[in-house]
């Protein structure tokens, strides 16, 4: 069965720097939030979210050639598991967070908090190893 087709755009080897790159500076800003609770915690997952996409984008650039640049960010993890399939589902587990992260009126919890930080710092190090 062929894949479906997905929104992409070109992108070479050092706009994947730069993505890694800010990928590595979210994910820094989320560490730096992850210590206090409340809202905070909502917004440590939204920046831990953010860190992921771009690393999966910077991943994707680095072994296609390309990148997911369609508003679907669901897309954008198929993409990347059509590259490696644990780190799509890593960001599949991420961009489901956003909606709550990012959109929601309810606080996140603790357990929330500590699943973004781990699919992001997964990802921002498949990303620093594969762009380096």
């Amino acid at each position: 069965m062929t894949p479906k087709k997905l929104r992409t755009r070109e992108a070479g080897r050092g706009e994947a720097r730069s993505r890694r790159l800010v990928a590595e500076k979210y994910l820094e800003v989320a560490d730096l939030a992850s210590g206090e609770d409340g809202a905070t915690i909502n917004v440590t997952v939204g920046i831990a979210v953010l860190a992921g996409i771009a690393a999966g984008d910077a991943i994707c650039m680095t072994a296609t050639g390309e990148y997911y640049s369609g508003p679907d960010h669901a897309a954008a993890a198929e993409l990347l598991a059509r590259i490696d399939a644990e780190l799509g589902k890593r960001l599949s587990e991420l961009v489901a967070l956003k909606p709550a992260a990012h959109y929601g009126y309810k606080i996140l919890d603790g357990n929330d908090r500590t699943r973004a930080l781990r699919h992001a710092t997964a990802l921002v190090t498949q990303a620093r190893a594969r762009t380096a």
